[in-house]
C-alpha cells in the first residue's frame, strides 16, 4: 500500500510537537511495511525541494514564498497542482498532519481516502498570534482560516485527535460527532534513568543549588511564560532560593528578559535560547519541577509527558488539553487560575510537598510507560489508518 503523508512542516528536524508527531508517523508507517511519501512546503524560500528521509522515504515540498495569507495559499494550490499531476497517480491513501497543503492538495484534484490528523487548530492560534491587532483585516483571514478548516475536517474519511478535549472542540467548532473521531494520546520515550549522583553532578555544572524550576517553550504569546516570570517574581518571597531555567526561543526572548530585569528576577532566570534535545533532557532530569504556563490553545501538552518521563512532576494552567494529560498523575497539579497568581501558589505547595525524588520519578515514569508509550500511540494510529485503506 502507498501511503502520501501530507504536512505543512517537515520531518527533516525536530523543533516542536508537530514535527515530533510527524517523525513518529512516518516511522510508524514505515514500520507496518507501507510505502511512503512525504508531502510538505518549503520552510523558507532556498530550501531544498526534494530530501530523502531515509529507508526510501523522500519528502517532496512545494515551493512556497512564506505567505501566510491568499497569495500564499494560492501559491500553494499553483505548485500542488504541479505536483499532483506529475506524482499523483499510484498512491492509495492519504494521511494529513495539518489543514494548507491538504487544502491546496484537495484543490488539485486529489480525492484518495484520508486520516486527518489534528493536533490544534490553526485559525485559533492565527487569532492568538494578533489580538493585539483585531482590526478588519485579521477578522476576516481568521473567518476564511475557519472556514477552509472545517472544509478539510469535514471532508476527511476518519479524523484522529489526540485528547479527548479536542475532540470536543471538534464537534462544538465544526459540528463532527465524535463517532468519527479516533483517539491517540501522545507517546514519549523514556530517557535513561540518572543514579542521585549523575543528577547531582549535572546539577553541579549548571550550578544549581536550591529548587529548580524548568519549562521548555516556543516563546509567543499562548504559551504563557511571562506568567512564569511573574510567578517566580511572586513565589520569591516565599522561597528564594528557587532558580528558573526557560528552555526554548521565539519572538517573545528579549521581551521576556527586558520583563524579568523589570520585577528583579533576572538574577534568578536563565534564559537558554534553542537547545539540543539531548541537552534539553539532561537539564530536565536535573531540575526538580516543570512549569507548563499554557495561555490559550494547549491541544495535548505533549512537554507535560515529555517532563513526566524525565522524573518531574508539572504545574499547569487549567487549558485545553492540559487538564485531562497533567491530572492524570496525582504527581502533577492544574494551577486554580490561568493567572501568575494561581501558579506561583501551585508551586509553592508543590515544592513545600515532602518528596524523595527518585521514588517521584520512578512513579511518574512507570505511569508514562502505561499511559503514554509511542507504542501505545502506534497502535491506534495505525487502527485508524487502516479504517481508510
Amino acid at each position: 500500500m502507498r501511503i502520501l503523508l501530507v504536512a505543512d512542516v517537515s520531518a527533516e528536524k525536530v523543533i516542536g510537537g508537530a514535527e515530533r508527531m510527524l517523525v513518529h508517523h512516518v516511522r510508524a508507517l514505515m514500520e507496518s511495511g507501507f510505502e511512503l511519501t512525504v508531502l510538505t512546503r518549503q520552510s523558507k524560500p532556498d530550501a531544498p525541494l526534494v530530501i530523502d528521509l531515509g529507508q526510501g522515504v523522500s519528502e517532496y515540498r512545494l515551493p512556497f514564498s512564506g505567505d501566510k495569507g491568499p497569495a500564499g495559499l494560492l501559491q500553494l494550490k499553483r505548485e500542488a497542482g504541479l505536483w499532483w499531476r506529475e506524482h499523483g497517480a499510484g498512491f492509495d491513501a492519504v494521511v494529513a498532519e495539518q489543514p494548507f497543503v491538504m487544502w491546496a492538495l484537495l484543490r488539485a484534484g486529489c480525492r484518495l481516502p484520508r486520516l486527518q490528523v489534528c493536533h490544534s487548530f490553526a485559525y485559533q492560534e492565527y487569532a492568538t498570534r494578533h489580538g493585539l491587532d483585531w482590526g478588519m483585516k485579521h477578522r476576516m483571514i481568521t473567518a476564511a482560516m475557519r472556514h477552509l478548516e472545517g472544509g478539510i475536517y469535514r471532508s476527511a474519511a476518519r479524523i484522529l485527535m489526540l485528547s479527548k478535549h479536542m475532540r470536543s472542540e471538534l464537534e462544538s467548532c465544526f459540528g463532527i460527532p465524535h463517532e468519527r473521531v479516533a483517539l491517540a494520546p501522545g507517546g514519549v520515550d523514556l530517557p535513561q534513568m540518572l543514579s542521585e549522583k549523575q543528577r547531582a553532578s549535572i546539577r553541579g555544572e549548571y550550578d544549581w543549588q536550591g529548587p529548580v524550576v524548568a519549562t521548555l517553550r516556543n516563546l509567543v504569546p499562548r504559551t504563557g511564560v511571562d506568567m512564569l516570570v511573574q510567578a517566580a517574581a511572586i513565589l520569591r518571597h516565599d522561597m528564594p532560593d528557587v532558580r528558573w531555567c526557560v528552555m526554548g526561543s521565539g519572538a517573545l526572548l528579549e521581551p521576556l528578559r527586558w520583563l524579568a530585569r523589570q520585577l528583579n528576577v533576572h538574577d534568578i532566570i536563565e534564559f537558554s535560547g534553542f537547545l539540543p534535545e539531548e541537552d534539553v533532557v539532561k537539564r530536565m532530569q536535573a531540575a526538580d519541577a516543570f512549569m507548563l504556563p499554557t495561555r490559550s490553545l494547549e491541544g495535548f501538552g505533549l512537554v507535560t509527558i515529555e517532563a513526566n518521563a524525565c522524573g518531574l512532576p508539572v504545574v499547569a494552567t487549567p487549558v485545553g488539553g492540559n487538564v485531562e494529560v497533567a491530572s492524570s498523575s496525582p504527581d502533577n497539579m492544574v494551577a486554580e487560575a490561568v493567572s501568575p497568581e494561581a501558579l506561583a501558589e501551585a508551586m509553592l505547595a508543590m515544592l513545600k510537598q515532602p518528596a524523595n525524588h527518585a521514588d517521584r520519578a520512578a512513579r511518574l515514569r512507570a505511569h508514562m510507560a502505561e499511559n503514554f508509550s509511542w507504542q501505545n500511540h502506534d497502535r491506534d494510529f495505525l487502527a485508524a489508518v487502516g479504517e481508510i485503506v
